[in-house]
């Protein structure tokens, strides 16, 4: 059961997971179109809002499984 939870073998799984999650984020990445007024301070307070909002839980989607399952790896083969 320990192979199954090794370091390298969660390295690349969270490596693979990180770079899904990662280009699901660009390409869903909050734009301006054209036709909305650029200098707008409400338009680009709410677009620096949208892209902070985005950019938080795209990296907490992307992080937050692989430190989930090392430390549910560590302890299974902790206690096998």
């Amino acid at each position: 059961m320990c192979r199954l939870f090794s370091f390298p073998v969660w390295l690349v799984l969270s490596l693979i997971w990180t770079g899904l999650v990662a280009y699901f984020g660009y390409t869903t990445a909050p734009h301006l179109p054209l036709d909305v007024s650029a200098n707008d301070p409400g338009t680009l307070e709410a677009f620096r809002a949208a892209t902070s909002k985005h950019a938080i839980m795209f990296g907490l989607l992307a992080a937050g499984p692989p430190a989930i399952a090392l430390l549910v790896g560590k302890l299974v083969c902790r206690r096998a």
